[in-house]
């Protein structure tokens, strides 16, 4: 968890490239993507070419780089696309 105005530790930082780097898609869920911190990983996505899909009660920056934008609350999309793929 990171808070409004803080920092990702520079370890945790490095894992999330290094994971990310492995990635055939970015899911985001739960944030409106308004701090760097989050939305550096959309915009790199969007530059590689990886798809991007946002989960958010309302809109965020990430928007318009995301291949699909579903606007509702995170915990209940997510029950519909465990059941879905269960």
């Amino acid at each position: 968890v990171v808070f409004f105005g803080g920092s990702v530790p520079r370890p945790t930082l490095d894992a999330a490239w290094s994971t990310f780097d492995r990635a055939e898609v970015l899911l985001v869920v739960g944030s409106s993507l308004t701090v760097f911190s989050g939305y550096r990983f959309v915009r790199r996505a969007a530059e590689h070419g990886v798809p991007v899909a946002i989960i958010n009660r309302g809109p965020t920056r990430g928007d318009p780089h995301a291949a699909i934008c579903v606007d509702a609350v995170s915990s209940t999309a997510l029950l519909a696309v465990q059941r879905a793929l269960t």
